[in-house]
């Protein structure tokens, strides 16, 4: 980890209605110089949407191999793919081309760099394209997220019918998340 990077954690307590999944956790993870904290909380809003046991911090944002997240079965097998943001495209589709199974996942803040991911994934022509799916949370959530944060944070979350509903430090926000077809 870069000397300049610092600490950021979400303390989380997680109900997603939709897919049965209840957890507790303290999701610790760097932030580093250039990172946007856009970028950062949707990470954290990653960790929330696509929750598994099995998940894991990935480097993303400093190495070219790996995604901002990632999880894996108990064989170490490799279960997901998840990136935050418009990430290199190239990385993404090696990915792709290397996976015959797994979920590869897209978290974009707004219609813009969802229409730019989906623009620039079609546009690599990529194998097994139909792993891949892309979502979009409502710049407006975010915007509202981003005032209320800090480096360490306390969230409770729900998640009923699509819609997530997010208690940061106090303050209560809701937004529905989308997928995006990519066809």
């Amino acid at each position: 980890m870069p000397s300049g990077s610092f600490r950021c954690q979400v303390r989380l307590v997680l109900s997603d209605l939709d897919r049965q999944v209840y957890a507790q956790r303290t999701i610790a993870t760097a932030q580093f110089p250039d990172e946007p904290d856009e970028h950062v909380l949707l990470r954290f809003l990653a960790w929330v949407l696509f929750y598994d046991e099995g998940m894991r911090d990935g480097q993303g944002w400093l190495d070219q191999t790996q995604p901002d997240l990632w999880a894996f079965d108990l064989t170490e097998q490799q279960t997901m793919w998840l990136e935050c943001g418009v990430p290199p495209m190239k990385r993404l589709c090696k990915a792709l081309g290397r996976s015959k199974n797994g979920k590869f996942i897209g978290l974009c803040a707004g219609d813009d760099d969802t229409l730019r991911f989906k623009k620039e994934l079609l546009s690599e022509r990529p194998r097994h394209l139909e792993l891949v799916h892309l979502y979009t949370v409502p710049q407006d959530f975010v915007a509202w997220l981003e005032p209320h944060a800090g480096r360490s944070m306390d969230w409770t979350a729900t998640i009923s019918d699509g819609t997530l509903y997010l208690d940061c430090n106090g303050h209560s926000g809701q937004c529905n998340v989308a997928e995006v077809a990519l066809a």
